[in-house]
């Protein structure tokens, strides 16, 4: 029986190919990755403006009834289980106030009512500029 010289046909990969390959599967990762966080950004980002229009929408129908928006004249954190957000499930307009999906600082949803309670001030913070509408940053605010 004669063994075969691996110089003379060699079979399977030398280490340089099996580390280039390594290499390009790593990159190729980090792509990934970083592509699926900036999506989850945006994803947050959007539930921040719909929760906006959920809370505005509550805000609006409270107005009609009172004739008057929620008196907070100091700016309030929304938290879901603040006085703010007790004022408006308390009157059945929403089942749950809702708040940041990440809330973290600075992460957070404000209120803030006028002086006369006739208008206010909702504040929220973006991760992306991806939404044209809003910025990245935390100098977003939405009123009546």
């Amino acid at each position: 029986m004669k063994l075969k010289n691996q110089k003379e046909g060699q079979a399977g990969f030398t280490l340089i190919e099996l580390l280039v390959v390594i290499a390009i599967i790593g990159i190729l990762a980090t792509i990934t990755m970083v592509s699926i966080n900036d999506l989850r950004a945006r994803a947050r980002d959007d539930r921040r403006v719909a929760d906006m229009k959920a809370i505005r929408d509550a805000l609006a129908m409270y107005q009609v009834q009172k004739v008057a928006y929620p008196s907070f004249p100091a700016e309030t954190t929304i938290t879901g289980s603040d006085a703010f957000s007790a004022e408006l499930t308390s009157e059945r307009l929403i089942q749950n106030v809702p708040f940041d999906p990440t809330n973290v600082s600075p992460y957070f949803y404000t209120y803030q009512s006028s002086s006369d309670d006739s208008s206010y001030i909702l504040k929220f913070c973006q991760e992306t500029d991806y939404l044209k509408a809003f910025t990245k940053g935390c100098s977003n605010t939405v009123g009546p």
